[in-house]
């Protein structure tokens, strides 16, 4: 018996024929591509134009280069599959105005200064600062509280990466009220 004949009773995926075809197929393909031109000069001097197309949106900065927070965010969204990071604006904007419904009725009896059980114009206008202050905090908290407890990278927490964040979140959200409330008090 010969080594042709065993090799294929010992190998029998593993045709001679096959196998050449895969070594080959790389070979072939490398071999066809062509190759990239050389860098124009705008593209050496950093003008954006080595950057990506895709990649661009992230460069806020505009030298060509994605360096820190913008590199954080390219990463994310690549991390997400190219989609908005939830809460998106709207959704955010949503949220915001359900709270301060909740502010606003847990919070009635200090907003309204004279005690009619109605704000008048200058109490709203008292509330609307207030709650524009609160907001910012929120926001600013949503942010820190995404980047430290973001486990997977994706720019948002799933649930449960917001089930580990909901008892810091709901304790941060009131410290920021109480904070602003103390700050302006009348």
């Amino acid at each position: 018996m010969t080594t042709r004949s065993i090799a294929p009773m010992l190998f029998p995926r593993f045709h001679p024929v096959r196998v050449f075809a895969a070594l080959l197929a790389p070979v072939a393909f490398l071999t066809c591509v062509p190759h990239a031109p050389a860098r124009d000069d705008d593209a050496a001097k950093g003008n954006g134009k080595e950057l990506a197309k895709p990649l661009r949106k992230f460069d806020s900065d505009r030298d060509g280069r994605l360096t820190g927070e913008e590199l954080v965010l390219a990463r994310q969204e690549h991390n997400r599959g190219g989609r908005e990071a939830e809460p998106n604006k709207n959704r955010w904007k949503n949220q915001l105005n359900r709270l301060k419904g909740d502010w606003r009725r847990r919070r009635m009896a200090e907003l309204d200064l004279n005690k009619d059980g109605d704000l008048d114009d200058a109490e709203k206008r008292r509330t609307n600062e207030l709650w524009s202050k609160i907001a910012e905090g929120h926001t600013a908290l949503r942010v820190e509280l995404t980047k430290k407890y973001d486990r997977n990278d994706d720019g948002e927490l799933n649930d449960q990466e917001r089930g580990a964040s909901r008892r810091e979140m709901e304790q941060r959200r009131a410290e920021i009220e109480k904070a602003v409330m103390e700050a302006k008090a009348p």
